[in-house]
């Protein structure tokens, strides 16, 4: 059975898959003026808020810009893409057994290349991994088990991340709203080809000890508020080894949340938005999308420090 020690580490690593979080260059210094990528869509009736989000992250991302925290306060919504604080762990360790556990005498060697087996093989005795203890798992578990123990050994923590930020600050009457359930998004890793899987695997095990160093950078990033440098790495990195799998995670879903943005746009009340930072910004993000369908988006600036 799949260790439930790693389900919730699995949970908040699978959103930062979901929102490409991790990084593979330096960030650029801070532009000036102060930006954060926080984005203003509106409407004749509705204004939404659309805040880029990192799922993990430290205290050094924090206090957040007064200007977010005003326009969090004045929303009658919270809008997320799951609410990891009321997760259901059993049911999620359950989805994993449905979806990721081979059965019968059928095992992860049998579908992994000789190469990549041993890139495991020695991963999992310079980490003291128990090998064989996967044996039962298909790669894409294998390769969100690994992500997730490593983020937490670098010392990352969920409850720093941006959105159980806010998650942790809705007071009634505001509302949650989500745009997806987590069957949903575990269902995309699910029904990814044997290939996709076997390149997401590849790819992590490829990242190895770079980790701590990555998400770091992300962080910096994140923290310059720049747009085009988040663009920039999420253009570079090769978190899940296939444009074809990285199209569902990201552009398929951002035609889906654009849609409800627009729902939201054609109402009246105020909304607040928090999605990985990768389905915002682009040619294929959110906000542009918005814009094409004739809204007014704009990247909120933040007032001199």
């Amino acid at each position: 059975m799949f260790k439930r020690r790693y389900i919730h580490a699995v949970l908040i690593v699978l959103l930062a898959f979901l929102g490409v979080a991790q990084a593979q260059q330096a960030a650029p210094a801070q532009p000036k003026p102060r930006r954060f990528l926080m984005w203003k869509a509106t409407s004749p009736t509705a204004t939404v808020y659309l805040v880029g989000s990192i799922h993990l992250g430290d205290s050094s991302m924090y206090p957040l810009p007064g200007e977010v925290e005003s326009a969090f306060a004045a929303a009658k919504a919270l809008v997320v893409e799951i609410n990891i604080k009321k997760a259901d762990q059993a049911k999620m360790a359950g989805l994993i057994e449905k979806y990721g556990l081979y059965t019968g005498d059928d095992s992860l060697t049998k579908h992994l290349p000789r190469e990549t087996q041993a890139t495991l093989d020695d991963y999992c005795t310079r980490h003291n991994v128990p090998r064989q203890g996967m044996e039962q798992l298909k790669p894409w578990v294998v390769a969100i088990t690994i992500a997730a123990m490593a983020w937490q050994q670098a010392g990352e923590e969920p409850s720093l991340g941006i959105d159980m930020h806010f998650l942790d600050e809705v007071k009634p009457p505001q509302r949650i709203d989500e745009l997806e359930t987590m069957e949903s998004q575990l269902s995309i890793f699910a029904q990814a080809s044997e290939e996709e899987q076997q390149n997401m695997l590849a790819a992590i095990l490829k990242q190895g000890d770079r980790t701590k160093d990555l998400i770091k950078r992300t962080q910096a990033a994140y923290v310059s508020g720049d747009p085009d440098a988040v663009k920039k790495i999420m253009d570079e990195q090769d978190d899940v080894g296939s444009k074809s799998l990285e199209k569902k995670l990201l552009d398929d879903r951002n035609v889906t949340m654009t849609g409800k943005m627009e729902e939201y746009l054609k109402g009246k009340d105020p909304i607040f938005v928090v999605v990985g930072a990768a389905h915002i910004v682009g040619d294929k993000g959110i906000a542009q999308m918005l814009r094409d369908k004739g809204y007014k988006v704009e990247q909120v600036t933040l007032e001199a420090k």
